[in-house]
Formats: structure tokens, sequence, C-alpha cells
């Protein structure tokens, strides 16, 4: 059974979010750990700024306990057991689920594309941890192609916008012009590079990157021609930078509100976009701090999808016809698994009995193999399904009894022929 336990912006405030968040030095382990829980046969984590996902295939109808402990106890943090902070969903549900995450519907901002490398970043860490199989690979090969379609079907794509587009903005309503603006950025990922050709693309030339591993700054600097700093001389740039922003994978706050205890009236703006976050909320608290976190980007995004309502109907229909292809999928994989489960049995049972009688004759052996084979349905269907006529209508239909013209055999000749074999 296919299931996912979400928690994302949709039902928890970041502040509940950030404590589950994994990064790159526990998701190995957290993967590792999550397979070996007995009856879970694969499994991937998607885990973003805005959501935290466990997805898996057991063999449990329902894993709802499993995944609830699995997380409390390797975040040593409990989870409430309430809809409004976290969601548990199964076989067609979960399958949905993942699609429109995928597709950008469920977003904080709607048809942000970014969702598309986070999924795929799941996947190849789950490939490479051994943790995942043919059901989940073919649910994230099947959500990659169904976002596809979407956005190019569907006007979600064309209208789609990045947290730091946005953040862009709110950057252009705090101050007249950006030109002479010096903006420090905190971490190399994805949207750290899109903030920063959007800065570029405003003419702001002065514009610092730091990251933990200065060797990622560098490299950060050479492709987008900003100025590498060090991680630890963050807080000296603090008080010249006009615009920060944010996204690491750290688990304690790297700007606190003491950091800017000899800034005086020098409007910021500050983003922050990490979970956890990097930036203590009390800096907001500064008349001279606007400071933005993933709980003001989730304001925006119901009146987003209530413009687009028409495009995210279309969107939904397309998901939900990709959603029963997958099903379908799953019913024929269940079903060769068991005709290959019934091969592999009938040719054990053959050649169990063909080295066991070596010197019979190919008739008693025929009829040995015969009886290994039946005794078992036979007894079953005489006990429970017993011999009414929709039952004997099946078997005849399924060896094609009727249209035999072989003659039984003779019993007598049979028998005959065991004895002599005996003697």
């Amino acid at each position: 059974m296919l299931s996912v336990l979400t928690i994302n912006h949709n039902n928890s405030e970041i502040s509940f979010l950030e404590k589950f968040s994994f990064n790159k030095e526990n998701l190995e382990m957290a993967l590792i750990s999550l397979k070996k829980i007995p009856g879970i046969d694969e499994c991937m984590i998607l885990s973003t700024c805005n959501r935290v996902e466990l997805y898996v295939s057991s063999e449990s109808k329902d894993t709802s306990l499993l995944l609830i402990k699995f997380l409390s106890e390797f975040h040593s943090t409990e989870i409430e057991k309430s809809p409004v902070i976290y969601q548990f969903l199964t076989g067609e549900d979960a399958v949905y689920h993942l699609f429109k995450v995928a597709s950008g519907i469920d977003s904080m901002i709607l048809g942000e594309p970014q969702i598309i490398n986070q999924i795929k970043d799941s996947y190849f860490r789950a490939n490479d941890t051994n943790t995942i199989g043919p059901i989940l690979h073919r649910l994230v090969q099947m959500s990659l192609r169904v976002a596809k379609k979407v956005r190019t079907e569907t006007s979600i794509g064309s209208r789609s916008e990045s947290i730091s587009n946005i953040s862009l903005r709110f950057s252009k309503k705090i101050f007249d012009t950006l030109t002479d603006k010096k903006a420090l950025i905190i971490g190399t990922g994805e949207m750290s590079q899109l903030f920063v050709e959007g800065l570029t693309n405003e003419s702001v030339k002065n514009i610092c990157i730091a990251s933990r591993d200065i060797k990622n700054s560098i490299n950060f600097s050479d492709k987008f021609g900003t100025t590498p700093i060090q991680f630890e001389d963050i807080k000296k740039h603090i008080a010249d930078s006009d615009i920060i922003f944010t996204s690491t994978g750290s688990n304690e706050f790297i700007l606190k509100k003491g950091d800017f205890d000899e800034v005086k009236s020098k409007d910021k703006l500050i983003v922050d976009i990490a979970l956890p976050r990097d930036v203590d909320p009390r800096v907001g608290d500064l008349d001279f701090c606007y400071l933005y976190d993933l709980d003001d980007f989730k304001n925006l995004s119901s009146d987003n999808k209530n413009a687009y309502s028409s495009s995210i109907k279309d969107a939904n229909l397309i998901i939900t016809k990709n959603v029963e292809t997958f099903e379908s999928w799953i019913e024929t994989s269940n079903v060769k698994d068991v005709i290959l489960s019934f091969q592999e049995h009938i040719e054990s049972l053959v050649k169990d009995e063909i080295k066991n009688s070596d010197h019979l004759n190919k008739e008693i052996l025929a009829a040995k193999i015969s009886n290994k084979i039946l005794h078992e349905p036979l007894t079953k269907i005489k006990t429970e399904l017993k011999f009414d006529k929709t039952s004997i209508r099946i078997i005849e239909d399924l060896f094609n009894l009727q249209k035999s013209n072989k003659n039984p055999r003779n019993i007598k000749e049979i028998n005959e022929a065991r004895n002599k074999n005996r003697n």
C-alpha cells in the first residue's frame, strides 16, 4: 500500500513544520532508519522550505502510527494527533497528492517551478541510499510527467513565480531604487541564485555571498559576479547591508536580535526562507527591519490560487486522469506478481515429484503430479467456495473443460500400471 505523511504550509505553521525538517546531513540516516521499520518496503523523504513528507510503500494498509512514531523519535519531538498539523493519505489519495505537489498547485506560491528539482533530488537521495523500489520509482517518474503536462497544457506554468521573485518585489516596495543598495546573501542554493539573478537584472552590483563552505561562495561568485565572504564574517556586514536574503540548512538561528544592536535606523529588508528559520523572529520587532519569512509568503498563497481557479481546475483534470493510469498499473503489477508466484509454485511441485519419482513410468508420474497440483485447490473449492453452478462454470472456463475432446483416463489402467511398477 502506498502512503504519505505530510506536514506542509496548508496544515501547520512554519514554527511547527521546522521542527521536523531534514537536511543534507541527516537525510541519509533518516531514510535508512525508515526503511528498517518492519513492513516498509520502499521510502522517500521530501523536505523543502514549506513541506516535510514521508512516502512509503508497505505491506500494511495503515502505516500512520509507524510514520508518526518514526518522525517523532527521529526529531525528538512529539506530534499531536490533530489533522490540523499533519495529514496521512493512502492509495489513490497519496498518488494524487504527489502529482498535485509536483504540478505546483499545492505550492505556497502557485506554480513555483523549484519543486520539480526538489522532488528529483529527494528521489536521487533515496535511490543512492537503496530505499526506493519499483512502486516509488514509477510514482516519481509519473509525477514529473504529469507536472510537465500541467505546465504545458494549462496557464499555471506561464504564471509561475518563485519566492525569490516575490522577495524582489518586496524590495521594490521598501526602496525607491535598488541600484545603490548592498545585498547580503546567505546560502548558495537555487533560491539564492534566482534572487541574485533578479538583483543583477535590477543593476545591483554590491552583492556579498556567504556559505559555510567558502568553496561554494567562491564558485557562486565566479558564476554570478558576487563577492565571496567568510561565513564567520556575516555579522560584520549586517550594518551596511540594505537587503539580507537567507536560505540555509542551519538547525539554529544564524542572525539574532542582538546582532543588530549597532544598527541605527537604516531600513533593512530581511527575507528568511529557510526551514528551520535562519533569523530569530524577534528581529522583526526592530523598527528598521522588515522581516519576511515563510508565513508571510503563505498569506499570499490563497489570494494567488483564487485568481487562477480555472487553471487549477484544468490541472486537476489532468492529475485525476493520471492517477487512474497509475492505479491501473498497480493492479496490473499485482496480477503479474500473482501469476509469477503461481508459475513458480507449480514448477516447484513438478520438479519435486520428478526428483523423487525417477523409477515411475510416465502415466503414474503424470497422475502424481496432477494430484499434487490439484489437491489444495480442489480442497479449498469444496470447503470454502462450495460446488455450486457458478464455481463449476469458473473451473470449466479456466481449464477449457467444455471444449476438451479428451476422454477421462481409465482408472483401472492407471491402477494396473501402479501395481506393475511396484512389482
